[in-house]
């Protein structure tokens, strides 16, 4: 391998490893971070919004009744949301946790202050018996 061939490959890994780093390893505060049994709970209170932040593509699948979706890895993400009602409480959630982990730190940055995150996705949702639709 010449030199720029190295230099371009290093360049491609540093540029994952970031994309890695900024949507797949957000950590979000214990407070925020509800069991699938906590989850269904809280979508019984009133004024609930549900946001599915999984691509287009994922939420043709199973989701949770009544979810809305905007993908976190759009880019027109973080516009969608500075556009909704920073008072209401949201319930976020993504195939595993990863995204929507970025999403509830993205939501709290712009001011949001009831926002939650489903442990384990739509995954740890389906493996505690809990309803989905499609």
């Amino acid at each position: 391998m010449n030199a720029k061939t190295i230099l371009i490959t290093l360049a491609v890994i540093i540029a994952l490893f970031a994309i890695w780093k900024i949507f797949f390893s957000a950590k979000v505060p214990a407070e925020a971070q509800l069991t699938p049994d906590e989850f269904e709970a809280k979508l019984k209170e009133p004024g609930v919004v549900v946001l599915d932040v999984r691509s287009g593509f994922e939420f043709g699948g199973d989701k949770i009744k009544g979810a809305k979706n905007i993908s976190y890895t759009s880019g027109d993400f973080k516009n969608s949301v500075d556009k909704m009602d920073k008072n209401a409480t949201y319930l976020v959630y993504c195939l595993s946790g990863s995204r929507s982990a970025g999403a509830v730190n993205t939501m709290t940055g712009l001011g949001f202050s009831n926002v939650f995150h489903l442990k384990g996705g739509i995954d740890n949702w389906k493996s505690a018996g809990k309803p989905v639709v499609r």
